[in-house]
C-alpha cells in the first residue's frame, strides 16, 4: 500500500514539475516576442521621424550611420504594389548594396532596455498615380522595420536560430 502511494505522489509531483517547465518556456517566449515587439517600435518611429526630418545621418559621434532612403527606380512600374527591396532577405545584412541602416544603440530607450542586436529599418520611396492638386500625396514613402529579441541568433543566411525578430511595416505621406 506505501509504495502504490509513494508510486502516485511521484507522478503528482512529476506532472506538477512539467507543468512548472511549460509554463516558464511559454513566459520565456512570451517576454522574447514582446521584447522584440518593442525593438521594431521604437525602430519604426526613428525612421519615420527621420524621413520626415530629411535626415541623411542617425545618432552623433562614433555612434552615427548614414540612413539611406532608396529612391523609386527608374524602371518602376505602377502595376508593382509596392517596393520589393525589404522582400529579399540579403538585403538586410551588412554586405548588401541595399543595405538596411542599423539604428544607433544611443537612440534607443535607457542603458538598461537597449536591445542587442539592435533592430534595422529600410526605408523606400515609390510613385502612385497622381490624385488631385497636391503631388506629395503621389510620393509615400515604405519604411519596414525589423527588431529583436536579445536572444535572437542567426545563421551565415540570415534565417532564426534562436530569439524572435518582429517585422513593422508602415506607409509614410510625409
Amino acid at each position: 500500500m506505501g509504495l502504490i502511494l509513494l508510486v502516485v505522489i511521484s507522478m503528482v509531483a512529476m506532472y506538477t514539475l512539467r507543468s512548472t517547465l511549460t509554463g516558464e518556456q511559454v513566459s520565456k517566449n512570451f517576454r522574447s516576442q514582446s521584447m522584440a515587439m518593442q525593438s521594431a517600435e521604437t525602430a519604426l518611429r526613428i525612421c519615420e521621424n527621420a524621413v520626415r526630418a530629411n535626415l541623411t545621418q542617425l545618432g552623433t559621434g562614433s555612434d552615427a550611420v548614414n540612413f539611406i532612403v532608396i529612391p523609386t527606380p527608374d524602371t518602376w512600374d505602377n502595376s508593382e504594389a509596392i517596393p520589393a527591396q525589404w522582400r529579399t532577405r540579403a538585403n538586410w545584412t551588412s554586405t548588401s548594396p541595399v543595405m538596411a541602416t542599423k539604428i544607433p544603440i544611443s537612440l534607443i530607450g535607457s542603458t538598461e532596455m537597449r536591445p542587442l542586436p539592435p533592430p534595422r529599418c529600410m526605408v523606400e520611396q515609390y510613385e502612385l498615380p497622381i490624385m488631385g492638386e497636391d503631388k506629395t500625396m503621389s510620393q509615400p514613402f515604405l519604411v519596414t522595420v525589423v527588431g529583436y529579441s536579445p536572444d535572437y541568433q542567426a545563421d551565415s543566411k540570415v534565417n532564426t536560430i534562436s530569439g524572435s525578430e518582429v517585422w513593422l511595416q508602415s506607409i509614410l505621406r510625409p
